[in-house]
C-alpha cells in the first residue's frame, strides 16, 4: 500500500515530514470516489459558539470518526494506519523510538473543510484523555484531486515558536501524507479554503511527560482580533 519511505524532512520551525505520493494510485482514487459527500447527514461539525459566544475559531469544519459510518473502503485504509506494522514502520523512518498507535483514535478520522471555511493557528491537545499519553505525532493524508491553490486555497500555515511570522506553507495535494512533532509550540493552522479540502488525520502518542491539556490551544496572529484569546481560553474548558 505504501510507495514512499522516503519523505522530505523540514527542521523549523519544527520537525515535519512529507511524502509525496505516499499511497499506490488505485487505493488513493478507492478513497476519493468513496469519499463522503459534505452533503450527508452523518458528518460531525465544528461548535456554532464557545462559552456562550460565536465561535471565530474554526468554522465549516466537518468530521466523521466512526468506522461504521464510513465506506469500507476507506475505513480499511484508517485503520491500517492505526495498526502497530504501520506504527512501527513510521517510528524506522522518522527515527523516533516507542511509539504507540491510538487506537482509541481520539482525534483520528475522515475531515472535510467547506468552501469558505476556516481553522486559525493553533498548537495541538499535549495529552491523551484516556489514557494520559502525550500526542508525539499529528498526521495528515490529503485527498484533494485536481488542486490548485489559486482556485482552491486550503495551505495549511505553520508559524514560528512567538507566532511572529508565518514560516511555512503546505499545500493539501493529492496523495500527499505529512507529520509534523507536537509540541506546546507547534502551531498551524488553515485559515483560508475556498473548495472542498479532504484529508484523513490521526494521531500517534508516545508515553512521556507533557503539559496536560487535552484540547487544541489557539492562538492570534497580528492581524487577528484579542478576542481569540478569550473564546481560546473559554475553549479549554468547555
Amino acid at each position: 500500500m505504501i510507495v514512499n519511505k522516503t519523505p522530505q524532512l523540514i527542521n523549523n520551525p519544527y520537525k515535519i515530514w512529507i511524502f509525496d505520493s505516499f499511497l499506490e494510485k488505485n487505493v488513493v482514487k478507492s478513497l476519493n470516489d468513496n469519499w463522503v459527500s459534505q452533503d450527508s447527514n452523518v458528518w460531525g461539525s465544528s461548535y456554532d459558539k464557545v462559552g456562550g459566544k460565536k465561535n471565530i475559531l474554526e468554522d465549516g469544519m466537518k468530521w466523521l470518526n466512526d468506522y461504521d459510518l464510513m465506506p469500507d473502503e476507506i475505513s480499511s485504509v484508517i485503520k491500517y494506519f492505526h495498526s502497530e506494522k504501520f506504527t512501527n514502520m513510521i517510528s524506522k523512518i522518522i527515527g523516533i523510538n516507542n511509539l504507540v498507535a491510538d487506537k482509541s483514535r481520539n482525534w483520528s478520522g475522515m475531515r472535510t473543510m467547506l468552501p469558505n471555511s476556516y481553522q486559525l493557528i493553533h498548537s495541538d491537545a499535549r495529552t491523551h484523555p484516556k489514557n494520559g499519553l502525550r500526542k508525539e505525532l499529528t498526521c495528515l493524508f490529503y485527498l484533494n484531486e485536481d488542486y490548485n491553490r489559486d482556485r482552491d486555497e486550503g495551505c495549511l500555515e505553520i508559524w514560528n515558536s512567538d507566532m511572529t511570522e508565518r514560516a511555512l506553507e503546505i499545500e493539501p495535494l493529492n496523495n500527499r501524507f505529512i507529520i509534523f512533532l507536537n509540541s506546546d509550540t507547534a502551531y498551524h493552522g488553515v485559515p483560508v479554503v475556498k473548495s472542498e479540502r479532504r484529508a484523513i488525520t490521526f494521531s500517534i502518542l508516545k508515553d512521556g511527560v507533557s503539559n496536560g491539556r487535552t484540547k487544541a490551544l489557539f492562538v492570534p496572529r497580528k492581524e487577528d482580533s484579542e478576542e481569540i484569546k478569550d473564546i481560546a481560553n473559554k475553549r479549554l474548558k468547555v
